[in-house]
């Protein structure tokens, strides 16, 4: 490691992440050994009350300790050690809640008989998410994870810095190739999907989110890695993966749920939320609160975070990496695979057009108001697999993974404005003509770009009819040819901003058609 790797704000930053991490890992444990875990839609009828009880002597030793902890920081500038004696109190916070959590838990469990009644004191789930788990066990389990957080911390703050072992991140970075990091995400979406039981289960997704905090700490020590990643610039895309993961993982949860509630002839979440309110003042007043509190977060944010700002623009002079805002970094990517008039206005044209089509194609009527997958597995999956593969991915991609000259990075790799990757860009007609046929390419434009056209017609034209005919035939008969078709159409375009990539990436095939001013 370098000394630039070790520096003592690197270091103390780390520590107060891990401090935190332990706070949460030990406020999880808490929750298991003395909350109420009764999960969404469970029956609480003629169940016993709840006897857990979080311990009042314990609710004052952390007022007392976290509440000197805060004051014992802004003070550090008067008060010798301040910074320490805050940290040290909120660490023996943190611990103290993980053991005593897991001591009441195993308390709890020697005390109660085993053939005790169901009452509030169990874990109730969810339907469709498994049975209860055991809260001795997790509580445990979550309180190490707390201790061995904490310690890591401790580790930090005493400069002593942890990172990935060099092996692993140079392993990381060979694996890292464009087509390796698209093709991984789309294969976790799918995996998400298809066992969606597994990770709508609580248990399975506090378990990843560990895993995230542990490799993003130790991957923060490493100096290429933070330089990218703690940028001003790009601390709002790392919220934005962490916002989209919560929220698609909170909708596929209550989909799980309600799929297995409507499969046993039960109502779903949606129908036992039936409570209605007014608007005012009942939510026009947490809206005024919300938006002050936002407010405020902004200005917190902006004042210790500010906007980086550069040299005044040269003309003949460009940034390297020249990067389009977050929001364009989506069609920025296209643009390398695509040209200018398909990547920047086509192709969101089609976007916009295939959103406001989907009211009109969409012939289902089941899963309206309420979460689901069984009753609109298309809907979701191509809803999802845009959102997520084709415009999330794609800004994550950009953001992190391509450097100067647009080239691809690893995570743990250098950004050297002076890497070469040699490309040998091809067309499909030096594909077919040169390589295949081994002849030169025709001089008449319409014959050398025959086979491009003539792929373009059955991917756009005789596929459809096909797919009509057998995987769409049932939604043909429900919607009618007509909305059919444009469904299978918009879809086939969707698929082929993969499709397309991935042929660049393993055959460096630039344009299928090569035509001025018709380059696809």
């Amino acid at each position: 490691m370098t000394p630039q790797d070790v520096n003592p704000d690197v270091l103390s930053g780390l520590a107060w992440y891990f401090l935190l991490a332990s706070g949460l890992n030990a406020a999880a444990a808490a929750h298991v050994a003395h909350g109420r875990m009764v999960a969404e839609g469970a029956d609480v009828a003629g169940l016993a009350p709840q006897t857990r009880r979080f311990p009042d002597w314990l609710r004052a030793a952390l007022a007392v300790l976290y509440g000197a902890a805060i004051v014992a920081l802004p003070l550090r500038g008067w008060l010798p050690g301040g910074t320490m004696l805050g940290y040290l109190l909120a660490a023996s916070g943190n611990v103290l809640l993980a053991l005593t959590a897991a001591a009441d838990a195993a308390r709890f469990a020697e005390r109660r008989p085993a053939d005790a009644a169901p009452s509030l004191d169990d874990h109730l789930p969810a339907v469709g998410l498994g049975g209860p788990i055991n809260r001795t066990l997790w509580t445990v389990v979550w309180g190490l994870v707390a201790v061995v957080f904490q310690v890591m911390g401790l580790t930090y703050l005493l400069a002593a810095p942890l990172v990935l072992p060099t092996p692993v991140r140079a392993w990381v970075d060979a694996l890292s190739g464009p087509t390796t990091f698209f093709l991984g995400s789309a294969l976790l979406f799918a995996a998400a999907l298809v066992f969606r039981r597994a990770f709508a289960n609580g248990l399975v997704a506090f378990g990843a989110v560990n895993l995230s905090i542990l490799a993003f700490g130790l991957s923060l020590a490493d100096v290429d890695f933070r330089q990218i990643v703690v940028k001003p610039d790009n601390v709002p895309i790392v919220g934005l993966i962490v916002l989209v993961a919560g929220f698609t993982w909170l909708a596929l949860r209550r989909a799980v749920i309600n799929d297995a509630r409507r499969a046993r002839g039960m109502p779903v979440l949606e129908q036992l939320e039936m409570e209605r309110v007014l608007s005012w003042p009942d939510l026009v007043y947490p809206q005024l609160i919300c938006a002050v509190g936002l407010t405020l977060f902004l200005i917190v944010w902006a004042v210790a975070l500010p906007a980086p700002l550069e040299q005044p623009a040269k003309a003949t002079e460009a940034p390297n990496p020249s990067k389009a805002p977050w929001y364009f970094l989506g069609l920025q990517e296209m643009l390398v695979y695509f040209d200018p008039w398909l990547a920047g206005v086509a192709i969101p044209v089609l976007i916009i057009v295939g959103l406001c089509a989907i009211p009109y194609i969409d012939a289902n009527k089941e899963g309206v108001g309420y979460y689901t997958v069984a009753d609109r597995p298309f809907a979701m999956v191509a809803f999802l697999f845009g959102f997520l593969v084709l415009w999330v991915v794609l800004i994550v991609l950009g953001t992190f993974l391509r450097g100067p000259n647009w080239n691809f990075f690893g995570p743990y790799e250098r950004w050297d404005p002076h890497k070469v990757v040699p490309l040998n860009n091809v067309d499909l007609s030096d594909l077919v003509w040169i390589r295949a046929l081994g002849r030169a390419k025709p001089s008449w434009t319409l014959i050398r770009e025959l086979p491009g056209l003539t792929l373009l017609a059955l991917y756009l034209v005789v596929l459809p009819v096909i797919l009509l005919r057998t995987l769409f035939k049932e939604y043909v008969a429900k919607a009618g040819t007509a909305r059919a078709a444009v469904a299978v159409v918009l879809l086939l375009l969707m698929a082929g901003l993969p499709l397309k990539m991935i042929l660049r990436w393993t055959l460096n095939l630039k344009y299928v058609v090569a035509i001025p001013g018709f380059n696809i």
